[in-house]
C-alpha cells in the first residue's frame, strides 16, 4: 500500500510559524518529505513538469507546482507550459538595470537592494526560483551576454553577488547562481569544449560562485551548456561533486541551463541534478507529457543506485523547505511595479554611469541655457527592455534618453535625428538565439541622413547629444544570448560618422555611450564630454539625464578594462577564441591583470570614473595581521571639490617576494565612501590572509607564503595614490 504523503502535524506545527528556514530545519523538514514518497514521485522532483515549472510536490502542504523564472535584472513574463512563447496577457515586472550596471556601481547596499526588489516582484507574481545571478567572468568583449554578468574582476563579482542572492532570499525566493562553469562565451556554447588550469579555475573563474556557495547560502545552482575537459558541464563530477559538494558543502539543487542534459544515469551518477528544457523536450529524468520514467527504470535495471536519487530529490526537497514551499509556512508578501521600485531602478541606474573624459568641464548641463538640443542616433529612442534573450521583460512603461530629454526641457526644442551614415544588417542565423528562448527582432537597416543635413542641425543647436553604442538583439554587433558580437569594433560608417561629427567641433558636445561591454572606437581623443552607460532598464533616460544634469554626481567605475583594439586583448593575441576547442591559455591574466603583464595601456582602466567632484587619499595605518588576523586598512577619503560626491576606494595586492608566478596586482578590496564638499571620512577596509593567497596546485589548497606583500590603495587599477607593505609571518594553507 502506497504510504501517506502528507506531512506529519507536528513538522507542520514546527515550522508555519516562519519560511525561511535554518538549514537544520529545512532539511529535517526535506527528510520528512522524501521518506514518504515513491521512487516515481522522487524522480519527478528531478526534471521540470513544464518550461519553467516542476510538479506539484507530493507530502508538501501545497499542491501547486513550484515555479522558476529569468533573469538577473527583471522577473520574465511566464512562457506556456510546452514551449517558449509567453502566456499572454503577458505579467509586467520592474525592469531594474543589468548586472553589467550593477557591477559598475561598486556597491554592495545596491546589490542587495537589486536583489530585494527582484525577490520582492518574484513574491508577487508567485515565482519560487529565480534564475539569476550570472556570474560569469569576462574573458572577451565579444562575449554576447557580458552584460548580464558582473564584469570581468572574481573579487568584485564575488562581493556583489552574495548581497544580491541574500536579497533576493530575503523574500522566500530562491536564488540560481549560474552558469557553472567556464561559459565565458556564447558561440558554441552547447558544444564548444573548453579547458583551463586548476589554478586559473580557482583563481578566476569559481570565486564568484564560491562566495555565492559560502556566504550568501544560495539554493540552486545552473550548469553550464558548454562541456569541461570533454564532459558535458551537468554531468562532470569533478565540478559538480569534487568541488560544489565536496569542497563547499553546497546543500541545495543543481539545475540544468535549458537542454543541458545529456544522459540520464551517467549524469545522476556523477553529479547531476533537475533537468529542464522547452517542456516537450523534458526527457532524460522523467517525461512530464508521456509520463515516462528514465531514471526510475535506470534504478530498477540497477544502474543508479536509489540512495543516489534520494540524495538528487532531498537537495530539491531542502531548497523548497527552506523557502517554506515544501512546509505551508507562511512566507514573506511580496510586491510589484511600484513607485519605490522605480524609483531604485531609476537610482541604481544613475549611480552605475561612468564618467570617462570631462575635459572642458562641460558637465553637468544647466538646463535653464539649453533652448535647441539635438539628439543624434536612433537608439536613443528604441526601447530595449524586451530584447536581449532569457534577460528580457515587460514593463509597465520604459523611459528613453530622448523621452527623458523632451520631458526635463519643456521649454527647450528637442530633436532626433540619425547618425550620417548608412548601416546594413545582414541577417543572421538565430537557431541558437532561438533554442535558448530568445525572441528575434529582425532589423535590416538604420536609419541615416546626409552629412549636410545632420550639419546644418547640429550648429544650429546649442547642445548636441551623441547616442552610440550597442543594442540588444541577435544580429550583427547586438548583445544577447545565443551568440557573440561578429566584431569589437563599432560598424566602420558609424566610426567615421562619429569622426565627422566630433570634428566638426561644436562647443557643447555630449557622447553617451552604452553598452554592456567594451566596444571599440577610434574616435575617443575627440570627445570632450563621454559618459559610459550600461543597459539601466525602465528607468534608463531619467538615470542619464539626472547625471547629465548634475542631480547625481556620477559615481560608477568601470568593471571592465576597455581595450583600444580588440588585438590588445589576451584571447586575440593567444589565439583561445574559437566555437570547437578552447585552452584558457592566456591563464589568470584576465582583463586589467593581461594588460599589466603585456604592458599594453587599455583606451580606460579597469575601476576607471571620474565625477564632478574632486578626491585625495591616504593611508592613515594597518592594522592587525598578526596570528592569523585580516589586515585592516584605514584610509582617509577626502572630498577636496565643491559638489557631494562618492569615491571609490580600490585595494590592490602586489607580490614583491612572490615565490611562484603572481600577477602584477590584483583588487582585493573596496568601500565606496560619500561625502559632502571639504569633508573627510575614514574607509575601513580588511584583507584576510587567504585574499593573499594563491591556488597551489600540488597541495590542492589555496597558499599565502610567509613574506612581504604590497598593499596599493587607488581610485583604478591604474591611478594608484599610495602604497604601503605588509608582513605575513608564517606559510599558511587553506582547504578551500
Amino acid at each position: 500500500m502506497k504510504k501517506p504523503i502528507l506531512l506529519s502535524a507536528t513538522v507542520l506545527c514546527a515550522f508555519a510559524a516562519q519560511a525561511m528556514l535554518d538549514d537544520d530545519e529545512a532539511l529535517s523538514a526535506a527528510r520528512e518529505a522524501l521518506s514518504r514518497l515513491t521512487l516515481r514521485e522522487k524522480t519527478m522532483l528531478l526534471a521540470g513538469s513544464g518550461t519553467m515549472t516542476l510538479a506539484p510536490v507530493p507530502g508538501a502542504a501545497t499542491d501547486r507546482e513550484w515555479t522558476m523564472s529569468d533573469s538577473s535584472s527583471t522577473v520574465r513574463a511566464s512562457l506556456e507550459r510546452w514551449g517558449w512563447s509567453y502566456v499572454e496577457p503577458q505579467e509586467e515586472n520592474t525592469k531594474l538595470p543589468s548586472l553589467s550596471a550593477l557591477a559598475q556601481t561598486w556597491d554592495v547596499e545596491w546589490a542587495r537592494k537589486h536583489g530585494e526588489v527582484l525577490g520582492a516582484e518574484c513574491r508577487d507574481r508567485g515565482v519560487d526560483q529565480l534564475l539569476g545571478p550570472g556570474v560569469n567572468i569576462m574573458r572577451t568583449p565579444l562575449c554576447g551576454r557580458n552584460w548580464e554578468y558582473l564584469g570581468e574582476d572574481p573579487v568584485l563579482a564575488a562581493k556583489l553577488c552574495v548581497p544580491f542572492i541574500k536579497g533576493v532570499q530575503s523574500y522566500d525566493v530562491a536564488a540560481t547562481v549560474k552558469h557553472f562553469c567556464l561559459n565565458n562565451q556564447e558561440l558554441a556554447r552547447g558544444s564548444v569544449d573548453t579547458h583551463v588550469d586548476d589554478r586559473t579555475l580557482n583563481e578566476i573563474y569559481l570565486p564568484a560562485f564560491r562566495a555565492a556557495v559560502k556566504e550568501a547560502g544560495v539554493l540552486a545552482i545552473m550548469t553550464s551548456y558548454n562541456k569541461i575537459d570533454g564532459v558535458w558541464a551537468s554531468e562532470n563530477k569533478y565540478t559538480q561533486k569534487g568541488i560544489l559538494r565536496d569542497r563547499w558543502g553546497f546543500k541545495g539543487f543543481v539545475v540544468t541551463d535549458w537542454g543541458g542534459q545529456h544522459t540520464t544515469a551517467f549524469a545522476a551518477m556523477n553529479g547531476g541534478g533537475v533537468e529542464m528544457h522547452r517542456g516537450d523536450r523534458i526527457r532524460r529524468i522523467y517525461n512530464p507529457k508521456t509520463g515516462a520514467c528514465p531514471l526510475a527504470e535506470a534504478v530498477e535495471r540497477g544502474e543508479v543506485p536509489v540512495s543516489t536519487v534520494d540524495e538528487m530529490a532531498l537537495r530539491t526537497l531542502f531548497a523548497m523547505a527552506k523557502t517554506g514551499f515544501l512546509t505551508g509556512a507562511k512566507r514573506k508578501r511580496g510586491e510589484r511595479n511600484t513607485p519605490e521600485h522605480q524609483r531604485i531602478a531609476r537610482e541604481e541606474g544613475a549611480e552605475s554611469i561612468v564618467l570617462l573624459k570631462n575635459d572642458r568641464g562641460l558637465l553637468p548641463l544647466d538646463a535653464k541655457a539649453m533652448k535647441k538640443v539635438l539628439v543624434v542616433g536612433m537608439l536613443a529612442d528604441e526601447k530595449q527592455c524586451r530584447k536581449g534573450g532569457s534577460a528580457e521583460g515587460n514593463t509597465p512603461y520604459e523611459v528613453t534618453l530622448f523621452a527623458a530629454l523632451t520631458n526635463r526641457l519643456p521649454h527647450a526644442e528637442v530633436k532626433l535625428m540619425p547618425f550620417c551614415a548608412k548601416t546594413v544588417h545582414a541577417e543572421t542565423d538565430a537557431t541558437n538565439a532561438t533554442e535558448a528562448g530568445a525572441h528575434v527582432e529582425m532589423k535590416t537597416e538604420e536609419a541615416y541622413c546626409s552629412e549636410d543635413e545632420l550639419h546644418a542641425a547640429a550648429m544650429a543647436a546649442d547642445t548636441l547629444v551623441v547616442f552610440t553604442g550597442t543594442e540588444l538583439g541577435v544580429q550583427e554587433n547586438m548583445e544577447s544570448e545565443g551568440r557573440d558580437r561578429v566584431e569589437f569594433d563599432l560598424p566602420s560608417q558609424l566610426q567615421k560618422a562619429m569622426h565627422t561629427i566630433l570634428d566638426w567641433r561644436h562647443p557643447r558636445t555630449i557622447v553617451i555611450s552604452r553598452s554592456g561591454t567594451p566596444v571599440g572606437y577610434t574616435w575617443t581623443d575627440k570627445a570632450d564630454a563621454l559618459l559610459k552607460t550600461s543597459y539601466l532598464g525602465m528607468e534608463e533616460g531619467n538615470a542619464i539625464c539626472d547625471v547629465l544634469f548634475g542631480d547625481v554626481n556620477p559615481c560608477g567605475k568601470l568593471a571592465q578594462t576597455w581595450p583600444r583594439r580588440y588585438e590588445d586583448t589576451a584571447v586575440a593575441q593567444c589565439g583561445t577564441y574559437n566555437a570547437t576547442n578552447i585552452t584558457y591559455n592566456e591563464r589568470f591574466y584576465v582583463g586589467y591583470r593581461w594588460h599589466d603583464k603585456s604592458g599594453i595601456v587599455p583606451l580606460f582602466p579597469f575601476g576607471h570614473g571620474l565625477g564632478y567632484t574632486t578626491f585625495n587619499m591616504e593611508l592613515e595605518g594597518i592594522d592587525g595581521g598578526r596570528g592569523g588576523e585580516p589586515f585592516t586598512l584605514r584610509v582617509a577619503v577626502e572630498n577636496t571639490g565643491s559638489r557631494r560626491g562618492k569615491e571609490v576606494v580600490q585595494v590592490y595586492a602586489a607580490y614583491p617576494d612572490a615565490k611562484v608566478e603572481r600577477c602584477a596586482k590584483e583588487l582585493k578590496a573596496f568601500a565606496k565612501v560619500d561625502l559632502a564638499p571639504g569633508e573627510t571620512k575614514t574607509a575601513k577596509l580588511s584583507i584576510s590572509l587567504r585574499d593573499l593567497a594563491y591556488w597551489d596546485e600540488f597541495n590542492h589548497s589555496f597558499r599565502t607564503d610567509a613574506g612581504e606583500y604590497e598593499v596599493l590603495i587607488g581610485a583604478s587599477s591604474a591611478d594608484i595614490r599610495c602604497k604601503a607593505r605588509v608582513k605575513v609571518d608564517d606559510t599558511r594553507f587553506f582547504a578551500d
